[in-house]
């Protein structure tokens, strides 16, 4: 029998990018995450004590009375709408999506680029419909690029420009947003407070203690995280943290 986390009150924020299993020659084969393997990690951990949440909670409550967790995924993969949204309203989960807004109804064009496979992403109509569902969706730029080795027009038009784009589709505030490749600095995050986002995640590995909203860390979810190895990289990630 698994025992229950150790520490009480441990905010974490789980990063997902593709639920389904890999194409044939895929790059980033870890990143899928199988359906059935998504479904009971959330048991897994809601099992043992840990409450799901939404990210604007998490980040806000930095001390939890319990152990909490919100769900994000990254770049708005079809797969996520066809496997991990039902499986998420069955159990009453509410994530954030963070959409690259020139894919909206199309590839991953950042990844066929780097040779990877063509991977279709979620429609406008999708989004939306995980909006009024009452999923947050957030900012992941327009194009994917690394926002460090943008110019300051390029730096702009990617974080100002895909808020106003998923706002137009969505009809409502987009207020979070998602660094590709967790790639950012002072310029970049500055970039994003002044496009007027409330706060941005990154891929550094933690929990949510002792970090700026605009640089809250997060936890990587790849296709071998089943429930044991789900805890010890949660546990990895607060001891990053200094916990």
């Amino acid at each position: 029998m698994h025992s229950k986390p150790s520490q009480a009150g441990v905010p974490v924020v789980l990063l997902y990018h593709r639920i389904g299993f890999p194409k044939l020659s895929s790059l980033v084969a870890g990143q899928y995450v199988a359906p059935p393997l998504f479904r009971s990690q959330m048991g897994y951990l809601t099992a043992r004590g840990w409450t799901v949440a939404s990210l604007d909670s998490v980040i806000s409550d930095r001390q939890p009375a319990s152990n909490m967790f919100a769900v994000t995924f990254d770049d708005g993969y079809l797969s996520v709408y066809e496997h991990a949204f039902p499986i998420m309203v069955e159990r009453g989960i509410k994530a954030t999506i963070y959409v690259v807004a020139d894919a909206v109804g199309g590839l991953n064009d950042w990844d066929r680029k780097a040779g990877d496979q063509a991977e279709p992403m979620m429609s406008a109509a999708q989004i939306r419909e995980m909006a009024d569902a009452g999923f947050e969706i957030g900012s992941h730029t327009l194009t994917h690029p690394h926002l460090t080795e943008c110019d300051d027009d390029e730096l702009r038009r990617e974080i100002v420009d895909s808020k106003r784009k998923l706002e137009d589709i969505i009809g409502r505030q987009v207020s979070s947003f998602s660094y590709p490749y967790g790639d950012c600095d002072q310029r970049v995050i500055a970039a994003a407070k002044d496009a007027g986002y409330c706060n941005a995640v990154s891929t550094k590995l933690g929990v949510v203690r002792d970090c700026g909203v605009f640089e809250i860390p997060r936890v990587n979810v790849r296709w071998n995280a089943f429930g044991p190895l789900l805890a010890r990289k949660i546990e990895r990630a607060k001891r990053a943290s200094g916990l």
